[in-house]
């Protein structure tokens, strides 16, 4: 009886140690690995600097992560285009109504380009592990998803 109770907890053991997240630290921090992290997850990698990755997610949706400067926080951002008949006004309202409805993004109206940027932020100053760095990711197209919602007759964004 002993002995098949060690060695059940021997297996729970080294299931429990291989399937274990790993705390990656803000000084270890690289956008390289992230990358090769997301390839392995089916996301496509379109840009890759040391500061930036440009990424694709399966739904096919372009994502944009940056990290400040003091590697506290990788920022999320995506962009859509406005409609050419959407008027300033309707569209600064769809960017209030997204920012209160939708608190977890902030949505930016950037005028001289006609786009709606939503972002997000990811914070890593005590450290993460890439499997919370993938559900934050699969989090933020779903945030974009509802505000996307948001603008029902389909007349300020592409």
């Amino acid at each position: 009886m002993k002995t098949r109770f060690l060695i059940l907890l021997l297996v729970v053991f080294f299931t429990n140690l291989l399937t274990a997240q790993t705390l990656v630290k803000p000084t270890d921090f690289k956008f390289s690995d992230i990358a090769s992290y997301l390839k392995g997850k089916g996301y496509t990698i379109l840009e890759e600097t040391p500061g930036y990755i440009e990424l694709k997610t399966k739904n096919n949706a372009d994502i944009f992560l940056d990290i400040d400067a003091k590697k506290q926080a990788i920022y999320y951002s995506t962009n859509i285009l406005t409609t050419t008949t959407a008027s300033r006004d309707k569209i600064q309202s769809y960017v209030e109504k997204a920012n209160n409805d939708i608190p977890i993004l902030k949505a930016i109206y950037v005028e001289e380009k006609k786009k709606v940027m939503f972002e997000y932020c990811f914070w890593i100053k005590y450290g993460f592990t890439y499997e919370t760095f993938e559900h934050s990711l699969s989090e933020f197209a779903l945030y974009v998803d509802d505000a996307l919602g948001l603008d029902k007759e389909q007349q300020i964004l592409q």
